[in-house]
This record gives structure tokens, sequence and C-alpha cells, in this order.
């Protein structure tokens, strides 16, 4: 109970720096973005609950899919405030969803190729992959169950921008590390790792 409780406010938490990034973020480049629309961004990710670089093949197993979008504190849109949503399937140690948000560092390595470098914070709900139950006045009654995490997201990766006059698009592969705190109390941190393939995309205004 009071690992939720915990969660549940650090969850409020990461929204109400969401809505502070955001608006420092507009203010600080408005003058960039005022001639764009908005950046969205959309992809695939394949999750799994393993130890970094060990069983890669079993992330393949567990896919999701997440949304999303992000600012730029630089003319330069080598630094940046990202938000995602997502969610994935994992039959083996329960389904997922989780809100993110993450600072990161896009420095140019040869012409149009990035690398791509991230940290932040998510809420992550995880839910049991089987019926669970709760012992209630003497009885076991049914309960949807399931764990509120905070993690530590960090990303590693590589984009490509592709600019035309009516457009911008990066396609980009990220290799995620994701320490997560409250999974139980013999267990309170364990590690998730997740392969992340997407697309930015932004439209130019005429």
């Amino acid at each position: 109970m009071l690992s939720l409780i915990l969660s549940s406010r650090l969850a409020i938490l990461i929204v109400l720096c969401s809505i502070v990034c955001f608006n420092t973020t507009a203010q600080h480049d408005h003058s960039t973005l005022e001639a764009k629309t908005i950046l969205l961004i959309a992809g695939v990710q394949f999750q799994n609950f393993s130890l970094p670089l060990r069983d890669i093949n079993s992330n393949f197993t567990h896919p999701g899919l997440f949304v999303g979008t992000e600012f730029f504190y630089d003319q330069d849109r080598q630094l940046v405030q990202q938000f995602t949503l997502g969610g994935y399937l994992n039959q083996e140690m329960g389904n997922g969803f989780h809100v993110t948000t993450q600072f990161g560092y896009r420095p140019n390595l040869f012409k149009d190729l990035f690398g791509e470098i991230k940290v932040g914070i998510n809420y992550l709900r995880v839910f049991h992959p089987t019926q669970a139950y709760d012992y209630v006045h003497g009885e076991w009654e049914k309960t949807a169950g399931g764990k509120s995490q905070i993690g530590i997201p960090f990303d590693l990766g590589l984009s490509y921008r592709i600019d035309s006059s009516t457009s911008e698009l990066s396609p980009f592969v990220l290799y995620q590390i994701t320490p997560a705190l409250f999974y139980n109390e013999t267990l309170p941190l364990n590690i998730y790792t997740n392969i992340i393939i997407g697309l930015r995309m932004q439209l130019k205004s005429s």
C-alpha cells in the first residue's frame, strides 16, 4: 500500500514536471517552432524483464506500441525534451503501460546521422499475467491486481534525419534500460529492457 501511494504521488509529479517543461520549452524556442506543426513520434517497442544485453531474443516475443512528442531547447535541435505514452504485451511477466518524459542529447555524427542519449523518469503500471486474488474478510476475491512502479529509463541509439520542403522525418532505433522501483518487498528494484524502433515526423507549415 505504501509503495502504491508513493508511486501515485510520483506519477502526479511526473505530469506536473511535464507541464512545466512544456511551458518552458515553448517560451524558450517559440521562434523555431512557430514555422512548423507539432512534432509527432510513433513506433514499436519490444519489452523484456531482463538484465541489459541478456536474452535479447526474448524482447521480440513481447511487442508494444508508443506515441509521443518532443520539444527542443536549442535551434540546432540537439537538446530535447520528450514525452511518450506506450504499452506492451508480456504474457510471462504481465502486460503493462507507461507514461514517460526524458531529456535527451542528439549529437550530429555524420551528415544526417545522429546519435541519441536520453534519460528521464516514467510511471509504469504492470498487470499480473494470471488472475490475481485478494484475501478479504476471510475469503479470496478476484482482483485486477498489478504493480505501480517508477522507472528511470536510459536510452542509447541512432537516428537519421530526412528533410524536405514539406516535412522532416527521422527514423530511429534505441536500446532502453529501465531500473524500476516498487516491484515487491523482496525485489524492490528490477530492470526492464526495450528495443525501440520509431519515426519522428514534423510537417512544415506553408
